[in-house]
C-alpha cells in the first residue's frame, strides 16, 4: 500500500493528503466529506452600531443643553466647574468612541466548512483569507484526485 500523498500541510497541525483531511488531533476521511467549502464569517456588528448611536444621542443631549440642572448639581473637577450637560458631552464622546472601535476591530473571519454524515461544522477558522483559500484548493484537489473516472473519461484517456 502506497503511503498518503500530501498536498498541503501548514506544518502546524493541518494536512491535507489524497485520503485525509487532518485538523489538529482530528482526522476526516475524504469519502466521509459529502461537501465542502469556503466560508466567510461576518462579524456581529449590532453592539458597536448601538454604542455608536446612544453615544451620539448622549453627545447631542449635552450639545444642547437638555439634562436639567436640577437633575445633577455642577461638581467640581480639577478646579473647574462642570455642568451635567458637560458631563453628558464627555460620556457621549466617549461611549461613541468605543462604538467605532468596535466596529473597527471586529473582522471577517473565514472557514473551511465541511458536512460530514455527523452534520456541518467550520474545521478551521482564521482571520487570514489565502490561508483558508490553500486548504480549499488543496482539499479540491484531493477530491478531484480520488473521483472515480466514468466509463466516458476512460475512452478518452485511453484507459
Amino acid at each position: 500500500m502506497l503511503p498518503d500523498k500530501v498536498l498541503y500541510t501548514d506544518g502546524r497541525g493541518i494536512t491535507v493528503t489524497d485520503s485525509t483531511f487532518q485538523v489538529n488531533k482530528t482526522s476526516y476521511q475524504l469519502n466521509g466529506i459529502i461537501k465542502h467549502g469556503f466560508l466567510i464569517i461576518r462579524p456581529e456588528r449590532l453592539p458597536g452600531m448601538l454604542l455608536l448611536v446612544v453615544g451620539f444621542i448622549v453627545l447631542v443631549i449635552g450639545i444642547l443643553s437638555l439634562v436639567p440642572a436640577s437633575l445633577f448639581p455642577a461638581m467640581e473637577i480639577n478646579g473647574e466647574h462642570v455642568t451635567a450637560n458637560t458631563v453628558a458631552m464627555w460620556a457621549g464622546g466617549s461611549i461613541a468612541l468605543i462604538g467605532i472601535l468596535v466596529l473597527v476591530i471586529v473582522r471577517e473571519r473565514y472557514a473551511v466548512r465541511i458536512a460530514t454524515a455527523e452534520g456541518e461544522k467550520n474545521a478551521v477558522v482564521s482571520e487570514k483569507k489565502e490561508y483558508i483559500s490553500q486548504i480549499v484548493d488543496a482539499l479540491n484537489e484531493a477530491f478531484t484526485q480520488n473521483r472515480p473516472q466514468s466509463v466516458y473519461e476512460k475512452d478518452l484517456v485511453g484507459n
